[in-house]
């Protein structure tokens, strides 16, 4: 059985809206059932609201994150239309939206899985979950000071760090804030995460690549000034001493659809770098 319910999401900019009523209406004239939202609206959409056969999301980096956050839990698969100014995560250009859309519901696609992290944070006798695509960061707060983690893998002690704070980010990440920080970047295809300390104090500590099933636990310690911890740099809560954050790999994966080669991460890689 072929697509029957297709999602829209998008950017709340015009150019964005104009072309997600266009898609709307074409996808609905072939007898699909369809619906369109923005992206903050999108938010407070209950799971069987998110689950369809195709989203196709309107957006830059931004968008699709969030989004991938919304259908991580029923899977559903995602294709990106560049409204940002990376793209890193889209597959279609705006102006190509309309003609590339038929070969996607047709079926002419391979799907690519990207790992997620799950994180939980726990103060007190208080805990949140929460999922990323591209990173979870611990970092120090408004004040100008260092803060110092002890830091386990798969429950063992490892260390100590002193630093502005430290990420772990997936393949898909690494070519965010670890990057930015001096981390490596990973081939989407890596099932392993990076552990990449922001601006340590020693040279010592240097980024790890982390075994897929790594379990990573972070506590802040001798940090009066506070941290925050961020997931994909939209979910943000304070972390302060005493609270800990535990970053596994999720269960969930996002899947994106895909029609161009997988060489082609390495074009878009050397495209995107070189235009910043």
């Amino acid at each position: 059985m072929g697509m029957q319910r297709v999602g829209i999401i998008f950017r709340e900019i015009a150019a964005a809206e104009t072309l997600a009523s266009t898609l709307a209406q074409m996808l609905g004239a072939t007898g699909l059932t369809v619906w369109a939202n923005s992206a903050d609206a999108a938010r407070h959409l209950a799971p069987e609201q998110i689950a369809c056969d195709l989203m196709l999301v309107l957006g830059g980096d931004g968008t699709i994150l969030s989004t991938a956050r919304l259908c991580a839990a029923t899977q559903t698969p995602i294709v990106g239309v560049n409204f940002g100014h990376v793209g890193f995560l889209a597959e279609l250009e705006p102006e190509d939206a309309i003609e590339q859309l038929p070969h996607y519901l047709s079926g002419d696609f391979w799907v690519d899985d990207r790992v997620m992290l799950s994180g939980t944070l726990e103060i007190g006798d208080t805990s949140e979950d929460f999922e990323a695509l591209n990173d979870i960061v611990v970092v120090r707060g408004s004040e100008p000071r260092v803060i110092r983690f002890k830091l386990w893998i798969d429950a063992h002690y490892y260390s100590t760090l002193t630093a502005d704070g430290v990420i772990v980010a997936t393949a898909t990440g690494s070519t965010a804030y670890n990057l930015a920080a001096g981390g490596p970047i990973l081939h989407p295809a890596v099932r392993g995460s990076v552990l990449t300390p922001i601006a340590p104090h020693l040279a010592a500590d240097r980024p790890i690549v982390l075994d897929p099933n790594a379990r990573v636990r972070l506590e802040l310690v001798d940090s009066p000034a506070g941290a925050v911890l961020s997931a994909d740099g939209q979910i943000n809560r304070t972390f302060d001493g005493g609270a800990t954050v535990t970053v596994a790999t999720s269960p969930h994966v996002t899947r994106f659809l895909r029609r161009r080669p997988p060489s082609h991460f390495y074009h878009v890689l050397n495209a995107k770098l070189g235009e910043r």
